[in-house]
């Protein structure tokens, strides 16, 4: 068996946060807050990855809720978070299977912009 990488529990922590996405953004903001705070000066590069990870599909929650007034009809921010979700599910998944798969498409991404998350 595999053995645990340091920072599991905290980059678990972090993607699920992302189930309060549903209930209320700052709850979500809250949760993830502690996963940093819990990585802060610890080196730990698996934490670290899924927490830039996460920290991208936060902000695009974010820029998406801002903008979601603007859509007359309430599917489509309903679609929009439950993409959000998915995107953190699979990222949860890579984390539980003890690896730091990028999300898809924009994964690598999150990893260059947020790189002052150490």
């Amino acid at each position: 068996m595999d053995k645990e990488p340091a920072g599991k529990s905290i980059a678990i922590i972090a993607y699920a946060s992302a189930l309060f996405l549903f209930f209320h953004l700052i709850v979500c903001i809250a949760i993830f807050g502690v996963a940093i705070i819990l990585n802060n000066g610890k080196n730990q590069p698996f934490a670290t990855f899924h927490l830039r990870q996460m920290f991208g599909i936060i902000a695009a929650a974010v820029i998406a809720s801002v903008f979601a007034s603007a859509i007359p009809t309430g599917i489509i921010p309903l679609l929009m978070i439950c993409f959000f979700v998915l995107l953190a599910l699979l990222g949860l998944v890579s984390a539980l299977r003890n690896q730091t798969d990028a999300l898809p498409i924009v994964g690598p991404l999150f990893q260059k912009w947020f790189n002052f998350i150490k």
